[in-house]
């Protein structure tokens, strides 16, 4: 048990992407400071060779967003920001993206961010129509099943991919280094998307991603 998380049961099995062969694994894990403590499926895409890590691992928290990433929605970023992730992680040999069901729509859930869209569509921006929806401008996810995949494979010093200021606050306070963060910035032509991510670049925990927009990157 390592943070109040319970892991029950791995999974692992190859895939073969677009970005090359990779393992996938498939985490039963139970966190005991949730209520009711029931266990949730979460997976880690890792890329490495042999057993050890060599140095600090390209890391990033995803948060699953099935509109995007499985049904090619265009009203986010999180697609591109996988296969990105993916892309990153091929080219350098090695990482990890611990991948998470229970973060959709900011961790309410799909039917929540069904209704946001849905408010969306008569001028709400992403911000303003989660507020609406009585969730106000935090969200409901954390990141103590990430920090336990990390510490599952021994990792010890990653190279943060992401924006979220919380994500990397999570990794720090849980004793593993951060030894670089960067940001994960768009950088397509999609109108929809682009407007998206400068309401995203409101929210506090956003920090890199409200520089780079600074920048107009």
């Amino acid at each position: 048990m390592v943070s109040n998380i319970v892991i029950n049961h791995v999974v692992k099995g190859k895939i073969h992407t677009i970005f090359g062969t990779m393992d996938l694994y498939r985490f039963s894990m139970t966190d005991l400071l949730q209520a009711p403590s029931e266990a949730v499926e979460h997976l880690a895409v890792v890329k490495r060779n042999g057993v050890d890590w060599e140095g600090p691992v390209l890391c990033r928290f995803n948060s699953a967003c099935i509109t995007s990433e499985v049904f090619n929605c265009t009203r986010c970023d999180c697609k591109w920001q996988l296969d990105k992730a993916m892309e990153l992680i091929s080219a350098a040999g090695q990482g990890i993206i611990t991948y998470h069901a229970s973060h959709e729509g900011r961790g309410f859930g799909l039917a929540t961010k069904l209704l946001s869209y849905n408010m969306m569509d008569e001028g709400l921006d992403t911000v303003e129509s989660y507020s609406q929806l009585g969730t106000g401008m935090e969200d409901a996810r954390n990141y103590r099943a990430s920090i336990a995949i990390l510490n599952h494979f021994n990792i010890t010093q990653v190279r943060l991919i992401g924006n979220n200021k919380k994500k990397y606050e999570a990794t720090r306070n849980a004793g593993i280094h951060v030894v670089d963060r960067f940001a994960l910035v768009y950088d397509g032509t999609d109108q929809k998307v682009l407007k998206y991510l400068s309401n995203k670049s409101k929210e506090p925990e956003q920090d890199l991603l409200r520089d780079r927009m600074k920048m107009n990157v």
